[in-house]
């Protein structure tokens, strides 16, 4: 078999269409509470985390600068990124943090008043302070 009749042959076994590795007409996004979100394909990464502050101004900060994560399960998470130090306090965290190891999360929102109204046993964000590097 000659290189042309090899090519036509393999032309004919391709498809002209590539399959994606995942559904985008399927909602990518999982909202576990009201105080955060993740991607729900295990095989996507988030390429932002998007925070949510109270008084309603949002900070959005890339994944792809980020540093360290801290984590005290009794208090707070603390992300060093792309020159910031933001700290995240409140409660039940843990799932956050995992996602966040991951690069999984989307979104995490501060609770908007200080009144606490969620079960002491879920997830329940107080908090998030962001402050920029002075060097």
């Amino acid at each position: 078999m000659g290189l042309k009749e090899q090519l036509q042959k393999d032309k004919a076994n391709m498809s002209a269409v590539p399959q994606p590795a995942y559904n985008d007409n399927e909602d990518s996004e999982i909202i576990i509470s009201k105080f955060y979100g993740y991607e729900r394909s295990p095989i996507r990464r988030a390429v932002m985390l998007d925070l949510r502050l109270k008084g309603g101004k949002y900070v959005s900060l890339p994944y792809s600068y980020l540093t360290k994560i801290k984590f005290d399960p009794s208090e707070s998470i603390e992300l060093y990124i792309s020159g910031n130090h933001v700290k995240i306090t409140g409660r039940n965290m843990h799932d956050i943090y995992e996602q966040l190891i991951r690069h999984r999360v989307t979104f995490i929102i501060a609770n908007p008043t200080d009144l606490d109204t969620t079960e002491e046993s879920e997830t329940f964000v107080k908090d998030i302070e962001v402050k920029e590097d002075d060097s």
